[in-house]
């Protein structure tokens, strides 16, 4: 008989709603904040296989705008009014009934805007491995935009070293990447935005040759004739209308014009038609429109390359941020206005997208897990009807929650409180939480070598003065948001890994009175030998010992050095029984058949 899995956690999923289709520039009551219903934590019975997904970020694109027209003719339908609005988004993964994902799984792909997600076809998201970029970067530098800009450029333009190069709504999510990537490619670059900040971003931050306030040009062909006096051979297309034409006017002969997407026409609704069609046959010039899913092919390619530019500080990224759900429409309106300033996307890390049911069942977890001799965590008490006052956790003893009188817990606390067992468990469903201090206890065991997917946005972890053994996991340093670190006055063991000093944002580091060894890592030796003070196997800065070359001698290298003096003491014996057979034997003859021996003369005879 299967058995039944427990109840699932409950939780509250708002969500963003479309009022209705729209034939104009999009407004913010276009789209409705609604509370929505509870959802149960887990995908639901019958569902096939399908993941549950807390989503953690959501990106605005203008491609979304075409989605709120009654408009059935274009490569991907319309949204659906009194429905959730779609969306690009990276999420974890809550629930899986799908082999391809587990829970804790970071991914990406199309989801909604709202708090959990189920994706009926998980096939078509992608995992993310956790590094030192941005989760939020893989929605705009690693994402839709970034492979745009990089299909576009590479694929459409087919640039050559040395040519002109021009992008309109170049701060942009895709035209930021494009200058950049055209810059890498050696050749000379002008990008043209709607205002000054963004001109000067262009400029200082990304590396454009040149840029313009288009908004201040009374003759955009004159303006374009000013930088590009040879004309243009390659055009990144981002913005249509007036721009176009004026564009088509300067471009040199067999040029190429990618077109991307034409934004001031998306709040039109009789758009603006092309006077300059013509120089396409004058000029020989190529122009075509591309969507980035033709292209998948080349994604992997595309990570790589990009992720390798990141890294190496050849390309700058830059976005705005709105945090809460509740901020969605303000900011998607917002792209339409020029108000933001680059890409935007919607954190919902740090607000209202986290649910409260989780958070609760994260407290009991917790309580359950650790023996409390003291008593110190009897005040937490729960009730099983599910009709406690919203926020009342927040009361709790350690307990630091984000608002008052909502459930969402912000830090814990629980230091010195004598509490006894292993790592506690259930920490994962207080999705919200950025610190942690179990300072001072008594805990013991190994760290979670999944420490990274329970609690991906500390910022702050002390652990310090227990009784924690086994080695540090490397998996720490996937904590990218992490500030503090605190595992000082445990029994850890091994080696530092190295890997930590990958964490861009640590700025304090406390590993003393532990039983580690080796080398300290390079990368961490900035933080002064007090950090390592009570390790007596480590070695090296900022320590006062030298890190000694030790041999090992192991026992086959023993055996085989011993059967060495057995065979030479072999040899030296028969070496030996013949020596003494000569002198014994043919000595006294020498004397006869040789003549005398003259002293300290030997001769042989010849």
């Amino acid at each position: 008989m299967e058995q039944e899995r427990p109840a699932a956690v409950v939780a509250r999923n708002r969500k963003v709603l479309l009022r209705g289709y729209i034939s104009r520039a999009p407004r913010e009551d276009d789209m409705e904040l609604v509370d929505g219903d509870s959802v149960a934590l887990r995908v639901p019975e019958g569902a096939g296989p399908a993941v549950l997904v807390k989503n953690l970020y959501l990106s605005c694109d203008p491609y979304m705008r075409g989605r709120m027209r009654d408009f059935h003719g274009s490569y991907i339908p319309p949204f659906k009014p009194g429905s959730v609005i779609e969306g690009l988004g990276v999420g974890r993964v809550v629930d899986s009934t799908h082999p391809g994902f587990t829970a804790g799984d970071i991914v990406s792909g199309m989801t909604g805007w709202e708090e959990y997600s189920l994706i009926s076809k998980p096939e078509q998201m992608r995992k993310i491995q956790q590094s030192d970029i941005p989760l939020s970067y893989h929605l705009g530098l690693l994402g839709m935009p970034g492979f745009t800009a990089y299909v576009g450029f590479y694929e459409i333009c087919s640039p050559k070293k040395g040519e002109f190069v021009f992008v309109s709504a170049a701060s942009g999510a895709v035209g930021q990447i494009v200058g950049q990537l055209a810059k890498l490619h050696g050749c000379y670059v002008v990008g043209s935005a709607g205002t000054n900040q963004k001109v000067e971003l262009l400029k200082e931050k990304f590396g454009f040759d040149a840029a313009f306030n288009y908004k201040e040009e009374p003759d955009l062909t004159a303006a374009l004739k000013r930088y590009f006096p040879e004309g243009i051979d390659i055009y990144f297309e981002n913005v249509g209308g007036p721009m176009l034409d004026a564009v088509l006017l300067n471009m040199r002969m067999h040029g190429r014009i990618a077109v991307c997407g034409m934004v001031s026409q998306h709040g039109l609704t009789a758009p603006v038609g092309i006077h300059n069609l013509f120089c396409l046959v004058s000029k020989r010039i190529h122009m075509k429109g591309f969507i980035q899913s033709d292209h998948l092919h080349l994604f992997v390619q595309f990570v790589d390359d990009i992720t390798k530019h990141y890294r190496d500080g050849k390309i700058v990224y830059v976005e705005d941020m709105s945090v809460g759900l509740e901020n969605g429409p303000a900011a998607f309106v917002g792209l339409f206005s020029g108000k933001n300033l680059c890409f935007y996307a919607i954190s919902c890390i740090l607000s209202s997208c986290s649910g409260s049911g989780s958070d609760v069942q994260c407290l009991k977890d917790l309580k359950e897990s650790l023996g409390d001799p003291n008593g110190e965590l009897s005040t937490w008490n729960f009730t099983d009807d599910g009709l406690e006052e919203e926020g009342y956790i927040c009361l709790f003893k350690g307990v630091e929650c984000w608002k008052p009188g909502e459930s969402r817990v912000l830090s814990l606390r629980l230091a010195n409180l004598g509490l006894q067992g292993s790592f506690p468990r259930g920490l994962e469903l207080c999705s919200s939480m950025t610190a942690l201090d179990l300072s001072g206890n008594g805990l013991t065991g190994p760290l979670p070598a999944d420490i990274h997917l329970q609690l991906p946005y500390l910022t702050d972890l002390d652990l310090g003065y227990n009784s924690f053994s086994g080695e540090i996991p490397g998996t720490v340093a996937n904590l990218t948001y992490l500030n503090v670190l605190g595992l000082e006055h445990n029994r850890l063991t091994g080696r530092i890994p190295e890997q930590i000093g990958d964490l861009a944002r640590l700025t304090s580091l406390n590993v003393a009175d532990n039983s580690l060894s080796g080398p300290i890592p390079e990368s961490l030796q900035k933080y002064g030998a007090a950090s390592f003070a009570g390790n007596g196997g480590l070695c090296g800065a900022p320590m006062d010992r030298k890190c000694k070359k030790r041999f090992r001698v192991r026992p086959a290298r023993i055996h085989l050095e011993l059967r060495k003096i057995n065979d030479a003491s072999s040899i030296g014996a028969a070496v030996g029984f013949v020596v003494g057979f000569v002198v014994a034997f043919y000595f006294p003859h020498w004397f006869v058949f040789c003549g005398s021996l003259r002293p300290y003369i030997f001769r042989v005879c010849v």
